[in-house]
């Protein structure tokens, strides 16, 4: 079995000779230590572990707005990005970078951008085209990865001020999402017309937060659910899973990404409260679910409460099909490579069909 027949049958609810076994981000200072520790230098963790490899591809989603250097250090620079967001990064640490201000604040400003957004085949670059094909021929799945339409409001307007805007001003901001969803339908439409294959369309938008929801299931139902199954109904039409990344505490959002359409969620974040050992006698194979494997429990380096961890996890998502071996985020240079090295053996071990 290849590996992306592997994670299709996974993503499909159905089980395969194994559990496929993956991570999305090794953190930079992550590899450097653990080259220290037996990983060979200059050696992809993934392919060293026998590990599987999806590849995350995308177009370019932005308004194309000219970018924008307003000031520059050895540590840090300050720059306006495509879509009119000001941030602050970091030059020698590996963070989020901080958003300062925004150029859309108003209905008037998306007005004025708005035309912007028109797909063009250009926006699919020739380096992203090559690691598809490349992708393909290797064996491995293939994900679009376009940006998700309430997280680009949320990331254009910034999050405080969008969320105030869908209780005070909602058509302005479903006026945002409804134009960024058919934006990206024609953009999927235009690479499937242009010869493109992927296996699947991969949102990532964190609309949970370690307390919940960023807004209520009312909200997300009246201004974002109609969205997402529009989404849906393309992928279905084109044989395509629809997974989500989305950080925070995902419980409560899980039965609405069940009634859009969704068919897995990624990387249920273990602190935030979700656990795979109730969340699969919960909801059954209605949902693949993909992550979980606690790293705060490896980063401690006990090897008894590691077997604890992903053994039982493992048992009990595996059921039936459905479940992605990963991290609950990302895997930081405070897990050592013995850790997760072991968790990896012990994923093998027990995601066995």
């Amino acid at each position: 079995m290849t590996n992306r027949e592997r994670f299709l049958n996974t993503l499909r609810g159905k089980p395969s000779d194994r559990i496929p076994m993956t991570e999305i981000c090794f953190w930079p200072d992550t590899i450097q230590r653990w080259e220290k520790e037996g990983l060979p230098e200059k050696t992809d963790p993934l392919d060293f572990l026998r590990m599987e490899r999806i590849t995350i591809a995308g177009f370019d989603c932005s308004l194309q707005i000219d970018k924008k250097m307003i000031e520059e250090t050895a540590d840090w620079k300050i720059e306006t990005d495509e879509n009119g967001v000001t941030m602050k990064s970091w030059k020698t640490a590996y963070a989020p970078p901080q958003e300062l201000d925004f150029k859309i604040k108003t209905e008037s400003d998306w007005k004025q951008l708005k035309p912007r957004l028109v797909a063009t085949w250009e926006r699919f670059s020739r380096e992203t085209i090559a690691a598809m094909e490349q992708a393909h021929t290797d064996g491995n799945l293939v994900t679009i990865r376009p940006e998700e339409p309430c997280w680009f409001a949320l990331r254009t307007i910034g999050h405080k001020e969008c969320l105030e805007l869908m209780a005070l001003e909602p058509a302005f901001i479903e006026d945002i999402i409804a134009t960024k969803t058919d934006f990206i339908l024609e953009m999927m439409a235009l690479g499937l017309t242009h010869g493109l294959t992927y296996d699947a369309l991969w949102f990532f938008s964190d609309l949970c937060y370690r307390g919940g929801m960023l807004f209520s299931p009312a909200i997300y139902r009246r201004m974002i659910l109609p969205y997402h199954r529009k989404v849906k109904d393309f992928c279905t039409r084109n044989n395509l899973p629809l997974l989500i990344h989305c950080c925070g505490d995902v419980r409560q959002l899980i039965p609405l990404l069940m009634e859009a359409g969704f068919d897995c969620v990624q990387p249920l974040e273990a602190r935030a409260g979700n656990d795979v050992r109730k969340l699969k006698p919960l909801h059954g194979n209605k949902m693949a679910f993909f992550g979980n494997i606690n790293i705060d429990v490896l980063a401690r380096g006990n090897q008894k409460e590691i077997e604890e961890e992903v053994v039982t996890k493992v048992e009990a998502a595996k059921a039936g099909g459905g479940y992605i071996f990963h991290s609950d985020h990302s895997v930081p240079p405070t897990v050592s490579f013995a850790s997760y090295r072991l968790a990896v053996e012990l994923a093998r071990k027990h995601g066995v069909y």
